[in-house]
């Protein structure tokens, strides 16, 4: 299937995404180590936590309100905010004066909206896409996102440092741009009928109680209970990286090493940080195709964990390795991992979820994602009293118990989706 036969909508969204994710990538893996070095381990991980607990209400909120209003108006409101966010962190980040708490304070009502308006993006590809067109929208927004991702860490590894401010200020023109875009160019895709809208402004939980019986049969929903707890292990594997391992690598690299004996680049530990998820996102844009290629024969029980096994491995050696190349092996290692174990894990997603409920499992599902990265903050105050080794365990440990679940719920996951049919009187 051509994508330029797809609904322009989605043709929209796709370069947006990519424009945005660009100015975003070029600060967020880097925001952390910058409060870390002038506040402290354990108030910084006491503040990411907070801003996490702000993106997991705003994924809820934003969730909700676009099956009531709309997706357009939320997605416009709330990159509205983020980007008067970012215009107000660049003026307090900047060389008249430099106000942490404050820029905290603006990154909660960033990552709120970044967070409302996260599930609203894919419920609008959803809306705009035929099932037989979303596999293709899927791969490319994939691949789109690590080449942006890819683009935008390695301009934050060399200058974020020195030069915040003006890479504040281009996310807020890049925000901008989006919202002028959407307004302009892209239509409603979501009209809410009338009998499924509540009285009042906000939710009535007493007058609501087809909401909270979909929510506990959610809960009752075993299997999908077990695999976004195996998820929430695999985010705060990965989540490790531009926090804890990078708060390491930054202190302990402050002279720079050489990359390889064979390749005459040095590195520090914040250029390292760049450096590695470059790495991984264009491991994933460049092979994903070729690995596909090689294991679409194999077992899928069996790519599913190796390529987790491999994953985990990799992230292992990278907290507690300081060698440059062995680091770069590891990130190698998994990624190839990552792009093995990934699309059977969305298919026994896809699968397992009701139809008649699939916004609210998602919304669940982005919620242990958040909590995933919310746990890093825990992790950076965890690290203010143990070794590395002793994170090293754990995170070996974690690595072990997600394998062992998604194991199982593979197993189990030919079995029809467990409360399917019961969720069918919701609609």
């Amino acid at each position: 299937m051509n994508i330029f036969h797809v609904d322009r909508a989605i043709q929209i969204r796709l370069c947006l995404q990519f424009l945005t994710t660009i100015g975003t990538m070029s600060v967020l893996p880097y925001i952390i180590v910058y409060f870390s070095s002038m506040l402290g381990r354990v108030t910084t991980g006491m503040m990411f936590i907070g801003v996490m607990i702000a993106s997991v209400i705003g994924t809820l909120c934003g969730g909700f309100w676009a099956d009531k209003v709309g997706r357009k108006k939320v997605i416009l409101l709330a990159e509205s905010v983020v980007a008067v966010g970012f215009l107000a962190v660049a003026f307090v980040n900047s060389a008249w004066l430099t106000l942490p708490y404050i820029t905290f304070v603006l990154y909660l009502f960033i990552q709120f909206s970044t967070g409302a308006a996260e599930p609203v993006y894919q419920a609008l590809i959803i809306d705009a896409s035929a099932p037989g067109e979303r596999r293709t929208i899927y791969t490319l927004s994939y691949w789109l996102r690590n080449l942006a991702t890819a683009i935008g860490g390695m301009a934050g590894a060399f200058l974020f440092a020195n030069h915040h401010f003006y890479l504040f200020l281009g996310v807020a023109s890049c925000t901008c741009v989006s919202i002028i875009v959407t307004a302009s160019c892209i239509r409603e895709t979501h009209v809410p009928e009338k009998k499924v809208r509540i009285r009042g402004n906000l939710p009535n939980f007493k007058g609501n109680k087809g909401g909270l019986i979909l929510l506990k049969r959610l809960a009752g929903h075993r299997l999908f209970m077990v695999f976004v707890g195996a998820h929430l292990l695999i985010v705060s594997l990965e989540e490790q990286l531009t926090n804890v391992m990078g708060i390491r690598f930054v202190n302990d690299m402050t002279t720079p090493q050489a990359v390889a004996p064979f390749i005459p680049l040095d590195v520090d530990g914040t250029q390292l940080i760049g450096l590695l998820k470059s790495q991984n996102t264009l491991i994933i844009v460049c092979l994903t195709a070729i690995i596909v290629s090689i294991i679409k024969r194999l077992n899928e029980r069996i790519v599913l964990v190796t390529g987790l096994t491999m994953y985990a491995v990799g992230y292992v050696i990278l907290s507690h390795s300081d060698v440059v190349f062995i680091l770069l092996i590891a990130m190698a290692f998994a990624s190839i991992g990552e792009i093995m174990y990934l699309p059977t894990k969305q298919v026994l997603l896809a699968n397992m979820i009701p139809d008649q409920a699939r916004s609210t499992f998602l919304g669940f599902y982005m919620f242990f994602t958040y909590a995933g990265v919310a746990s890093a903050g825990g992790f950076i105050m965890l690290s203010e009293w143990v070794g590395s080794g002793v994170l090293t365990v754990i995170f070996s440990l974690m690595g072990i118990v997600a394998i062992l679940l998604m194991n199982h719920v593979f197993v189990r996951g030919t079995a029809p989706p467990e409360g399917k049919d019961e969720e069918k009187g919701l609609a």
